[in-house]
């Protein structure tokens, strides 16, 4: 990573304290982890309908608790994370704190996923101590159709495909303005991610029957460094790193087999885009006058405080596609502003 900041460990560390803050010292808290199993090996055991008690101590990971059990309580279930951490980007592997080290956790039971036919949803006890817009953006990018989860991957495949030129065109000023050439050459790698990204999430909202939008660009004017990092710091010292903690959840507790894989790329390439926009907050900030900084960091603050209140979403959006329900992004939102955006202020 160009900065210091260390976001993957940061974003690991958040959920697992957001996600343990519902439980009390020494109260036992229950979860739900969505497992991959594979249909070879689960097909013997759902043959009659039913998971005993047994076949979910076997199938079922005998494994440190997880970074995201949503709202976890004594006595119902939370939201699920996904089982192979071994190859998840942003797992909790080497949290950064010895007070969010992973706990052990018993099985309590398990059921399948009528859905799919190799995953089944664990439960567990244990005991727990929005992209870089560019300028001159026309197009709203608003999908019709029914199913609200097509609609949500169908506007955000427009997002990530509006970032394409927002990271074109950031390099071109970074060269510019001398730049060093890692900031630029990054810079162009999000672009090439971010058209990866379209492609992903527009393939998942196909595949549900939404249509993503084109792409529609107003001409913009040459910037000043000033308006440069105005720009960065809203879309992306606020935007980006959000929606790399978003991406980071749904990596995890999305119950849709696709979408946790393709939200497992996503938050490892929107982590290393957030990464980079404070590379050049940290770059440009020197080069600015005292009035300048203040605008900036003010901008900064209010993009950040225009989070802080999420609306309210389908809840399929929140278990199909693991986004975070209001009070837990809240939560998420509170531990991300003390973690980072304050303590940069």
């Amino acid at each position: 990573m160009l900065g210091d900041r260390r976001l993957p460990l940061l974003f690991a560390s958040l959920l697992a304290e957001v996600a343990a803050s519902g439980c009390g010292a020494d109260d036992p808290c229950t979860y739900e982890q969505v497992t991959a199993i594979g249909a070879n090996r689960l097909a013997p055991y759902i043959e009659d309908g039913n998971l005993t008690l047994a076949e979910c101590q076997v199938l079922c990971p005998m494994m440190a608790s997880p970074a995201v059990p949503d709202e976890p309580s004594s006595t119902s279930s939370s939201t699920l994370t996904t089982g192979d951490t071994t190859s998840d980007p942003t797992s909790t592997t080497g949290a950064v704190d010895d007070d969010h080290a992973p706990r052990m956790s018993t099985v309590l039971g398990c059921a399948a996923i009528p859905a799919s036919k190799s995953d089944i949803r664990c439960q567990y006890e244990t005991d727990c101590k929005g992209g870089r817009r560019p300028a001159g953006l026309c197009s709203a990018g608003r999908s019709s159709g029914d199913d609200p989860i097509a609609r949500w991957f169908a506007e955000v495949a427009h997002l990530e495909a509006a970032s394409v030129p927002a990271f074109e065109r950031l390099a071109a000023e970074l060269r510019e303005h001398d730049a060093p050439a890692e900031l630029i050459a990054a810079a162009l790698r999000a672009a090439v991610d971010q058209a990866r990204h379209a492609d992903l999430l527009g393939a998942i909202a196909t595949r549900l029957g939404g249509r993503p939008s084109p792409v529609e660009l107003a001409p913009v004017h040459g910037r000043s460094l000033v308006e440069l990092a105005l720009e960065n710091a809203v879309e992306g010292c606020v935007g980006e790193t959000w929606a790399a903690l978003l991406a980071a959840h749904q990596a995890r507790v999305a119950e849709d087999p696709e979408v946790r894989a393709c939200m497992i790329e996503v938050a490892a390439d929107e982590a290393a885009h957030a990464d980079l926009a404070w590379a050049i907050d940290a770059w440009i900030a020197p080069r600015l006058t005292a009035d300048e900084r203040t605008r900036v960091l003010t901008a900064r603050s209010q993009a950040a405080r225009d989070l802080r209140a999420p609306p309210p979403r389908d809840q399929a959006l929140e278990r199909r596609a693991g986004l975070p329900a209001p009070d837990l992004a809240r939560r998420l939102w509170e531990a991300l502003d003390r973690e980072l955006w304050s303590a940069a202020a």
